[in-house]
């Protein structure tokens, strides 16, 4: 679509408390937020922002596939 730009994408994912967890009312949230200073249509990059009060990972996979399903997302409206 000539003349419309994809400027910023915000994902926000949440998942139950795990164990050791303080998160109100048993849920974590967290909000991935894709930014770019050219724009998302016109810059193949981006910067990944990441807020959280609390958000658990298993292992360090779990956050790259986490992040590589917000790229694939993004790469399909670009």
């Amino acid at each position: 679509m000539e003349g419309i730009k994809l400027d910023k994408v915000t994902f926000e994912f949440t998942q139950e408390e795990h164990c050791c967890s303080s998160a109100m009312d048993g849920v974590e949230l967290l909000t991935i937020e894709c930014i770019s200073d050219y724009g998302l249509s016109d810059d193949d990059s981006g910067f990944f922002v990441l807020k959280t009060e609390q958000w658990a990972i298993d292992g360090t996979e779990d956050i790259a596939k986490l992040l590589m399903k917000v790229k694939q997302a993004i790469d399909i409206v670009r």
